[in-house]
């Protein structure tokens, strides 16, 4: 994996820059057990939509927001952009992801090429880290990226060639940005290009599923992905709402290029 002069190396990538969560938040605040999972279908049949006026969202466990879950026939999605403000968390403890992809819908479940930003709440504070993912690899922590609630952050990312990408984060709020080179973990993972999202997510942790934390609102803004050939706006796709055992824990609303998601 290489990165440009932006980017410090892999190794630094994990390394501590400020001062972290400790005891009971020390899981929260090891990101290298930190994975995102492809979107996961919801297992109760029998719920109903809290977005009553769009019976075609789709319910996933770990997954809510706007999924592109195919590209226009015969061309793959390449590039994708969006810009969201970092919530403020409240509640116990707990965390959530807001971020962006290529890949990891039910048409290309293999992979994902992905970057955002964790959010964790312990004892009240609030922690936020910058990360990418090409799944299945475990995610990779941005150091040189400090984020804090409130900030603006604008993310891109365009694929090259199925195993490598450029992916570029800014902090609008602070003016830096970080942009590198990026490479699939392996061939198994080469990227498709047939799905595109806008999420906020459930991650694991280890393992498993982070206790999801009350996040208020996030909303993507400037939300396309790009074929190299056509733009292609959020609202083309399928509003996806999160829910587990039975209850709504996040609802979806699209419209054109802004995807709002809310907490339940």
């Amino acid at each position: 994996m290489k990165f440009s002069a932006f980017f410090v190396s892999v190794a630094l990538l994990f390394a501590v820059s400020s001062a972290r969560p400790s005891g009971l938040a020390a899981r929260f605040s090891a990101h290298q057990g930190r994975t995102s999972r492809p979107l996961a279908n919801a297992t109760n049949a029998n719920i109903t939509s809290l977005a009553s006026d769009n019976t075609e969202d789709l319910f996933s466990s770990n997954w809510a927001g706007g999924l592109l879950q195919s590209p226009p026939t015969g061309q793959h999605f390449t590039d994708i952009g969006g810009t969201f403000v970092v919530p403020t968390l409240e509640g116990p403890d707990g965390a959530m992801s807001a971020w962006i992809g290529i890949d990891g819908g039910p048409n290309a479940p293999q992979s994902i090429l992905q970057i955002g930003v964790d959010c964790y709440i312990v004892s009240g504070v609030n922690y936020n880290f910058a990360w990418f993912e090409w799944f299945p690899q475990n995610a990779f922590e941005i150091t040189n990226l400090p984020v804090s609630p409130g900030n603006t952050i604008t993310l891109r990312i365009q694929v090259e060639n199925n195993t490598t990408g450029i992916i570029t984060l800014t902090n609008e709020s602070t003016g830096l940005t970080v942009s590198g080179e990026v490479a699939a973990p392996n061939d198994d993972a080469a990227l498709q290009g047939n799905t595109a999202e806008w999420i906020v997510e459930d991650f694991e942790q280890n393992g498993e599923l982070v206790p999801f934390a009350s996040f208020g609102e996030v909303v993507f803004t400037d939300a396309a992905a790009f074929t190299g050939v056509e733009e292609v706006f959020a609202s083309v796709g399928t509003a996806v709402d999160m829910e587990q055992d039975g209850l709504f824990l996040a609802i979806t609303t699209i419209n054109e290029n802004v995807v709002t998601v809310q907490y339940a």
